[in-house]
């Protein structure tokens, strides 16, 4: 039976779910074989630069909103090179689920560092990363991308920092349960005793900025983070498309994300006005200039490549039918599961761990951090 076939008949077995549980009993019933696609690489490039443009944002760009005090905030973008110097209480935040943003999150220290002599401290976030796709590489105590997404980002980074530094606030927020990433960043917060903090936002994903700010701005602008106030920021992330692990080239993983990041911007949003309060019932803001674009650059890559995506997003923005965007999610999620395992992730992060230890040095733990950081080259690893 042809694939496409096949996963039809067991989308109408099961109720056509595509959630978690429902890619797991379509990935494993499925007899058909399987590979990922064959990707153009200039097509691609194309599509991609054009994401990084819709999804992503230029540096000094900056977004007003009402916060939970009920005043004027200010959401801010930076360069990852050039992180102002009086933020109050900044955190780097990494999370996201893209296996590069511990390199990002390495270069935003390394840079604050060699521009003011100070070191930025870190958190990072994440208790499943994407379950129904990942279930496999999380499901393990050995290996570097485990457990958590947040622990896949502590290990690597356990490798080119003192790791008593990398994991100082994990303990801010152990054995926690919290409602996602923005309420566990504010949890932190709250732990430390703080009046005021910075959190920047460092996602390694080159189209995730707007959903990002969409999404934080609204969460913390609930009263229940009013105690506290929060200045929000993104750490822009430039693309990078020669990295060894999925996210970092052209692959069926990449895509999934990219996809999962620009799909949802006009889904279930507010407008975003500091003059009026935000609707709570909805899922993010809308930005400014983002139902302006050119959407259909992206009909394949949400349609066909959305292996994280819900099927809503090809239904709002191209008119699909709910049993195609569903069967079509299933098969992007199978295409996508077998193009990796969790050794590869491993080993792929080692080797990125290596080059980027060849371009900054390794750093010798119980050795002087700040030392190594000042010491490090001037030149920017991320382009």
């Amino acid at each position: 039976m042809e694939l496409r076939e096949e996963v039809r008949a067991l989308l109408a077995e099961n109720g056509w779910k595509c959630n978690a549980d429902g890619r797991r009993y379509a990935a494993e019933r499925v007899t058909a074989p399987i590979a990922p696609r064959e990707l153009d690489y200039k097509k691609w490039k194309h599509v991609l630069k054009y994401a990084e443009e819709v999804g992503g944002c230029r540096p000094e760009e900056c977004f007003d909103y009402l916060d939970a005090r009920g005043d004027v905030a200010t959401a801010e973008v930076y360069d990852l090179y050039d992180i102002p110097e009086e933020l109050v209480n900044p955190f780097v935040v990494c999370f996201s689920g893209f296996m590069t943003a511990h390199l990002y999150t390495m270069e935003a220290v390394r840079f604050y560092a060699k521009n003011h002599r100070k070191r930025l401290p870190i958190f990072c976030t994440g208790k499943e990363g994407n379950k129904g796709l990942f279930k496999a590489v999380f499901d393990r105590t050995d290996g570097l991308m485990v457990q958590t997404e947040a622990e896949a980002y502590l290990r690597p980074l356990s490798l080119l920092a003192p790791e008593a530094w990398v994991r100082l606030y994990q303990r801010a927020v152990a054995d926690t349960d919290t409602k996602g990433n923005f309420s566990e960043m504010y949890k932190l917060a709250e732990m430390l005793g703080l009046d005021e903090v910075t959190f920047l936002l460092c996602s390694g994903n080159f189209s995730y900025d707007k959903r990002l700010l969409a999404e934080g701005m609204l969460e913390l602008a609930k009263p229940e983070y009013k105690s506290i106030k929060v200045n929000l920021a993104v750490l822009h992330c430039p693309m990078c498309l020669d990295l060894a692990v999925p996210e970092g080239h052209l692959s069926e993983l990449l895509l999934g994300y990219v996809a999962a990041s620009l799909g949802p911007m006009l889904k279930d949003a507010t407008p975003l006005s500091p003059n009026l309060m935000p609707d709570f019932s909805k899922e993010r803001y809308l930005l400014p200039g983002s139902a302006d674009k050119d959407w259909g650059c992206f009909r394949d890559l949400i349609c066909h490549y959305s292996n994280m995506g819900w099927p809503n997003y090809q239904e709002l923005l191209y008119e699909v039918d709910h049993e195609t965007a569903v069967e079509n999610i299933i098969l992007a999620d199978l295409h996508a599961r077998a193009s990796f395992t969790p050794e590869m992730y491993d080993a792929a992060l080692c080797e990125d761990i290596e080059r980027y230890q060849n371009f900054v040095g390794a750093y010798k733990q119980g050795t002087s951090f700040m030392e190594f950081l000042l010491n490090t080259p001037n030149a920017r690893f991320f382009k």
